[in-house]
């Protein structure tokens, strides 16, 4: 394995940081008590997400958690996490669509789970991981 850059660093602890919010956002959102305290629009939006779209949630914060831990790890198989993130991502952002439309939200969540995945892939083939 070769030495990563300094960017590598900085990309993988952002992203963590990144997909550690949204996971604290998924727990949020699935504790009845901080969802009763939302605004009405919020909990009716929660409460009434199906089944995928909920699950579409998780694997996208949690897949990119693990992903961005993998990569610090310097593990290949943060490769395949980040697609399974991105799918998760990709989920989410349809449920979202269906409801109110593009929102730029959705926009940055595909932009940051593209390029953790592009960038786990540069960092595959430079050898930065085992």
């Amino acid at each position: 394995m070769q030495k990563p850059h300094l960017s590598f660093w900085i990309v993988a602890i952002a992203g963590l940081i990144w997909n550690l919010m949204g996971s604290m956002n998924y727990i949020m959102q699935t504790n009845p008590e901080t969802v009763a305290q939302m605004p009405d629009v919020y909990q009716m939006i929660i409460n009434g997400r199906p089944s995928w779209a909920t699950a579409g949630f998780a694997i996208a914060v949690f897949g990119g958690s693990v992903g961005c831990i993998l990569l610090l790890l310097r593990k290949n198989v943060a490769v395949p996490v980040f697609m399974l993130s991105l799918a998760g991502i990709v989920l989410t952002v349809i449920h979202a669509t269906m409801l109110v439309g593009m929102v730029p939200s959705s926009v940055l969540s595909v932009l940051v789970g593209g390029a953790l995945l592009w960038y786990a892939t540069i960092a595959r083939r430079k050898n930065w991981l085992g």
